[in-house]
């Protein structure tokens, strides 16, 4: 086809073609012709770019905006679908997202732009391209986009109200950072226009992606010349049609202000007949409102009728009246007058002319409670909504989309009106519009400040150790039941030490239980409900837990061992004056339980009168919503403090006690008592407290640093204790077999100590005294007490006693030492 080179121009309905087409040229030689065949293609894509700019294989490339064709339906049938609200036909018929033409010589698309269109422009935290592969184009952070905005709706005009909710929604919905402020009411118009001037300015040299504004009066205008000569993007909503497009502005957003006004004309007249039409337009002078009071008059006009413009003030209703009153007439009913009603602030004053002259008949631009009750009382004909919310919102997807795309509509306006009201809406869309269509908040992300998962495997690893350690020391008690040096350890008491190491490390357990909040929240507005959510109870449980495991387990540990040495002291001061005793198990358990009923009674008047309680306290809020970002929860009661001091104090006299009693048995054989241990266990744990309860105190925010400084005194303090308390059993056992003991009996009748008594020299002459012999014999007595059964404790102490009291009596030399041959006889 192309073998004569009898085209001059190729145009391709598709890009899909465009590579081989212009091989198919260069084949035949068509591009090197004095009249060259060129080759043009519509849609876009970096490959046709690429034939476009850099091999300039392709004359111009056709762009619609696919991207464009995207976003901007889902927008507005969102808005659709949540307001009702649409936009009014344009006057081409449609909204055009192209042609846009793309030329050889065309400086407008960078490499990014491209690279970036075949990417779909991603959003951030998006980082995709649309075939699913990592984008070439980085993502987009919508968070650093600034959209800024100036109109001149002061505070007391509630026309506005719907404009400024719509943009604080759209910056919201879009994700981007909104400068939009709205000015108090000033002493003229003149003022405001500068104060919208310079904002305008500092918003253009403060480095804006994207700027809308009402262009309200020709100071404006000019501020909004500088902007474009800083390049950046401007659109103008609601006033300025002309302006606009004159100074080249991307976009109006609003109703044509004189087309509202002419369509008001004939509308009027349509629902009424009268003889003069009046336009009440505003006394200070407002461009957008004189452009409606225009086409009303083309409109009157053109029907024949007298026509009267009247300007009177927004702010004073007095003058107002009589403004008015003496440009009709006082009095009378007004019968054949027809009055345009220029804008909201004129409508209050305005009707409550009607009331006074009911022959009138009355229009209005823009639409609110009063007018919607004013057309259902019929004092209303009409009243035009030029949908203010479209006006807020609109602009907000449009800027920030293009300050990334470069992409926007080919019609320059965008119109948001002209649409007659002649009912009021229903008590729902009435509702709505009040309320500007408020739309659900997305809450933001809250940090409940969780303790980390690998924290609390952490956790657990500490209680398996410490429950298997308690498992071997139980386990090893049981395999060497028979041997001398466990029989000696009372092994009953040291099995409640194990139990009790392995139930104060359990704490660990309800402290790695967590929930959300206490009650139930509103998924909406996030307020607390009445019904409790799910997990309360448990975590409830668990916080009641905690006291109860650290209490349980620490003083069953110390109450075991004070029984020990309670048994022990009780035989030694029994055997020094050679008395009959004999230690129940009875007596044993009540020592026990001596420790763990005070303690057992403070904990359950703890859980019925002010049971600790799962709370979750908001520390940071969303500036704009008030929703949560932050919360912190905790287990909180209003007498804990109280019960956790008498708890404290049972725990305190249980050391203490065991402290004195390790000290009246502290020259016992390490291998059968363990007063030096269980001292040093105290010590210990004082000095685990005093490291980490500051610790627990600084880091009482932190969620993470609390639980592990919590679970590592927790594991410390139990598994120090087991290993202070059975590692010297297990040493001894290893050092001193049951036959090494044995051996030692058959070396001594009243002595279980392995050496043989000793006589210390002094000055050359013996110096053990009987009294140092009569306690070796007392120690003898307690050891075997302490390998005996409960039940061979009173033959023991019957058989030594009579021992004792055969022994011959002693002389001592002049130096007051017992003699030589004293000696071998003792």
């Amino acid at each position: 086809e192309l073998g004569d080179c009898k085209y001059q121009f190729i145009l391709l309905g598709s890009s899909r073609m465009a590579a081989a087409t212009v091989k198919a040229v260069r084949a035949a030689g068509c591009h090197n012709k004095d009249v060259p065949t060129k080759v043009g293609t519509f849609d876009t894509s970096e490959e046709i770019f690429d034939l476009v700019f850099a091999t300039r294989q392709l004359e111009f490339a056709v762009d619609q905006y696919n991207h464009m064709q995207g976003w901007a339906p889902v927008h507005f049938a969102a808005l659709y679908v949540t307001t009702g609200i649409v936009l009014s036909s344009p006057p081409e018929g449609l909204y055009l997202s192209g042609p846009v033409l793309y030329t050889q010589g065309d400086t407008s698309v960078t490499d990014t732009l491209r690279t970036c269109a075949d990417a779909a422009f991603p959003v951030c935290p998006n980082t995709l391209g649309p075939d699913g592969n990592p984008s070439k184009c980085p993502c987009s952070d919508r968070s650093k986009i600034v959209i800024g905005g100036v109109v001149h709706g002061i505070t007391s005009d509630t026309f506005w109200d719907a404009v400024f909710a719509a943009a604080a929604q759209g910056a919201d919905d879009m994700g981007v950072d909104l400068r939009f402020d709205r000015f108090e009411p000033q002493e003229s118009n003149e003022i405001l226009f500068r104060k919208m001037s310079a904002k305008i300015l500092s918003l253009c040299q403060g480095g804006v992606d994207g700027l809308f504004v009402s262009l309200s009066d020709p100071v404006i205008v000019d501020a909004v010349k500088i902007c474009q000569e800083l390049n950046v993007p401007v659109m103008s909503i609601n006033a300025g049609f002309a302006e606009s497009k004159e100074i080249g502005l991307i976009h109006h957003v609003g109703m044509v202000e004189s087309n509202a006004g002419y369509q008001a004309g004939f509308k009027m007249a349509e629902l009424a007949t009268f003889d003069k039409a009046i336009c009440l337009n505003y006394e200070s002078g407002i461009a957008v409102v004189q452009q409606r009071c225009d086409g009303f008059k083309e409109a009157i006009g053109e029907l024949g009728i007298e026509y009267g413009e009247v300007r009177v003030p927004d702010d004073n209703e007095a003058r107002f009246k009589n403004i008015v009153e003496t440009e009709i007439g006082a009095t009378g009913d007004w019968s054949g007058y027809a009055i345009l009603i220029a804008g909201s602030p004129l409508i209050p004053p305005s009707l409550d002319l009607k009331k006074v002259h009911a022959g009138v008949v009355m229009g209005s631009f823009d639409t609110n409670d009063l007018t919607n009750e004013a057309i259902d009382n019929g004092d209303l004909l009409f009243a035009i909504d030029q949908q203010p919310y479209l006006q807020g919102y609109i602009p907000l997807p449009i800027l920030t989309h293009a300050a990334k795309t470069k992409q926007l509509f080919l019609n320059h306006a965008i119109e948001s009106g002209t649409s007659f009201v002649t009912s009021s809406p229903n008590e729902k869309l009435a509702n709505c519009v009040a309320g500007s269509f408020p739309v659900c908040p997305e809450h933001p992300h809250e940090d409940y400040n969780y303790i980390s998962d690998a924290l609390i495997i952490l956790g657990y690893v500490f209680f398996a150790i410490q429950a298997l350690a308690s498992l071997f020391a139980i386990a090893w008690m049981i395999y060497n039941r028979k041997a001398t040096v466990v029989r000696a350890s009372q092994p009953e008491f040291l099995s409640l030490v194990a139990i009790g190491c392995v139930i104060f490390a359990a704490t660990i357990l309800p402290l790695s239980v967590q929930g959300r909040y206490r009650f139930e929240r509103n998924a909406i507005t996030l307020q607390e409900t009445e019904t409790l959510s799910e997990d309360t109870q448990l975590v409830d449980a668990a916080c009641m837990a905690v006291p109860w495991l650290i209490c349980i387990g620490f003083v069953l540990i110390y109450s075991a061992l004070i029984a020990k040495l309670r048994r022990i002291h009780t035989i030694m001061v029994s055997s020094l004056s050679l008395k009959r005793i004999q230690v129940t198990r009875e007596k044993v358990l009540t020592t026990i339980l001596g420790f763990l009923l005070p303690i057992i009674a403070v904990l359950t008047s703890w859980t019925l009168i002010s049971p600790l309680r799962w709370e979750r306290t908001v520390t940071k809020t969303d500036f704009v919503t008030g929703f949560p970002t932050e919360s912190f929860g905790r287990c909180t009661s209003e007498h804990s403090a109280a019960f956790a001091s008498t708890s404290a104090c049972v725990i305190a006299l249980c050391l203490a006690y065991a402290l004195v009693l390790s000290y009246k048995t502290r020259k016992m054989p390490v291998e059968f008592s363990e007063s030096t241990y269980i001292a040093a266990s105290v010590i210990y744990f004082f000095q685990l407290l005093a490291l980490g309860v500051p610790i627990m105190i600084i880091a009482r925010e932190n969620t993470n640093s609390y639980y592990v400084v919590f679970s590592l005194i927790l594991f410390l303090v139990s598994f120090g204790i087991t290993l202070l308390i059975f590692t010297p059993k297990i040493i001894a056992h290893r050092n001193r077999t049951s036959e090494e003991v044995l051996r030692s009996n058959r070396n001594s009748r009243i002595s279980m100590v392995p050496q043989p008594l000793l006589l210390e020299e002094s000055h050359g002459h013996g110096s053990s005294s009987v009294a140092q012999i009569r306690e070796r014999a007392r120690m003898s007595t307690i050891l075997r007490l302490d390998t005996a059964s409960v039940g061979d404790e009173e033959r023991i102490l019957e058989r030594d006693g009579s021992v004792r009291k055969n022994l011959p009596h002693t002389s001592t030399d002049q130096g007051g030492s017992t003699s030589r041959e004293d000696n071998d006889q003792w």
